[in-house]
């Protein structure tokens, strides 16, 4: 089947065409060059065949969501949205002359630079969560990279409200990258599904492949989209420089059953700034603003049930697999999900202690004694301010364990708000979650041990005693 050539190009008052960047389902986009202030700009036209009136909607609606996301650094910029005097719909936007999309497939992206993209557009998408909008199709030609090397997020065309999502038609979804529910029709998009999307884009950006595609093997559509639905388990990356942890937290991004991802985007960019800092790597900041907050309708529409892929429980897991492992109960929702906290985990830095002033010495005398009591006074509250600036500690960690899969517990030690638990395991992967549960499947034959610990702004407390445990041991 031949492939179509880009359509005419509109003539726009104030702005000379160049040439054509790319083609879409329902758009192409072309570069002009902006009379007033002079610069290059990418204009994305509607194509003349498809203008219906929902196609024109998703259109429009891109322009109007991305207007709302306009100030946030990692979403490209648009400048303007009018009409062709040819009836096109068109959008006026910041030009960037290259993506992931093509990178990936013929460069060794570093790993900081994934993460770093990582956090960036997962803080992208998190902001757009909070407005109460869905993107829809995360893939990394969706990933644009300015002209100071900046990652941006771009082409929110299929993107709808989350109160909408199960209600429209999401066309021209990208295989690849779509989670297995919406493959099935189950959803049209959920924040889970939206997980999933975010961590399939980093490994491919990683791999130099999609996950399900593999070397040496039939890769079409239909052979893609039978992996993500069956039972097939993402395979890792193959890169000798990517983590265990990163692994295991793309791999629980991209559990089949949506109940065992993060429940949202920003417990994904926790993870990825952890793995930062365990790297010794620059930590990225996460740029969600506090105004980023949906309105009373949008909250209604978040806090709607998921859809039936999401309750249902999708079992994964076959005869002879590897073991998997996933954080937290089932549909266990973070409570930091709407935190409003810009950089979520920070660079552990050394506190400088203030100096005491110099405590007024009460003498007093018996005999010949002279008893300091001020100095003793103020060395006692010294040391209960120590104590109670303290991270605490995990200390009661139970283990109960079924036929193929152990779950640890553990009493609450005091979290404050924004505080996490990183558990570690004998395998030197590591997880972070709000909850004080934590679910192995398990091998029998292979015992499981797990040690927790106290994320509090960036800086990890005292580890717990290793619990280990075995399936089908009884705890």
């Amino acid at each position: 089947m031949a492939r179509r050539l880009p359509s005419q190009p509109p003539v726009l008052a104030g702005y000379t065409h160049l040439r054509a960047l790319g083609k879409g389902g329902f758009a192409d986009v072309f570069l002009y060059e902006q009379a007033l202030p002079r610069a290059d700009v990418a204009v994305k036209v509607l194509l003349p065949g498809v203008a219906s009136n929902s196609v024109r909607a998703m259109f429009l609606s891109e322009a109007n969501l991305m207007s709302q996301l306009a100030t946030h650094p990692s979403v490209v910029t648009v400048h303007a949205a009018s009409i062709a005097p040819d009836g096109r719909p068109y959008l006026v936007m910041e030009y960037c002359p290259s993506s992931f999309g093509t990178r990936y497939k013929t460069e060794r992206i570093p790993l900081a630079e994934v993460l770093t993209a990582g956090v960036k557009i997962g803080s992208a998408l998190e902001s757009a969560h909070r407005l109460g909008f869905l993107h829809r199709d995360i893939k990394p030609s969706n990933i644009l990279i300015t002209k100071y090397n900046h990652p941006v997020l771009a082409d929110f065309g299929i993107a709808a409200t989350v109160a909408e999502a199960d209600r429209d038609e999401a066309e021209g979804m990208s295989v690849p990258w779509s989670a297995p529910e919406v493959l099935q029709s189950e959803t049209r998009g959920t924040v889970r599904s939206e997980v999933w999307s975010l961590a399939a884009t980093l490994y491919s950006m990683l791999a130099g492949r999609s996950p399900f595609e593999y070397p040496g093997k039939t890769n079409t559509r239909d052979d893609l989209q039978r992996r993500i639905v069956g039972r097939d388990r993402v395979p890792p990356t193959g890169r000798p420089d990517v983590p265990a942890e990163l692994e295991t937290l793309l791999a629980s991004c991209m559990s089949k059953n949506p109940a065992a991802r993060p429940a949202s985007v920003l417990e994904v960019v926790r993870g990825l700034q952890l793995i930062e800092s365990t790297l010794s790597l620059p930590q990225t900041s996460a740029d969600i603003s506090d105004e980023a907050f949906p309105s009373q309708t949008q909250r209604a529409a978040a806090a709607a049930p998921l859809t039936r892929a999401a309750q249902g429980g999708i079992s994964v897991r076959g005869r002879g697999e590897a073991r998997a492992r996933h954080r937290g109960r089932q549909g266990d929702t973070s409570r930091d999900s709407t935190d409003s906290s810009v950089t979520v985990i920070r660079q552990a830095t050394t506190a400088r202690a203030k100096p005491l002033r110099r405590p007024g010495v009460i003498v007093a005398v018996v005999g010949s004694a002279v008893v300091l009591v001020a100095a003793i006074v103020a060395a006692v509250v010294l040391v209960l301010g120590a104590l109670n600036t303290s991270i605490p500690v995990v200390s009661d960690i139970r283990a109960s364990a079924g036929a193929d899969s152990i779950v640890f517990s553990w009493r609450d030690p005091g979290l404050a708000d924004g505080d996490l638990y990183v558990i570690r395991s004998a395998d030197g992967s590591a997880s972070t979650q709000s909850a004080n549960e934590f679910t192995v499947q398990a091998d029998p034959l292979v015992p499981d041990c797990i040690t927790v610990r106290v994320l509090r702004d960036g800086r990890l407390g005292e580890p717990s005693a290793q619990k280990c445990a075995s399936a089908g041991d009884g705890g």
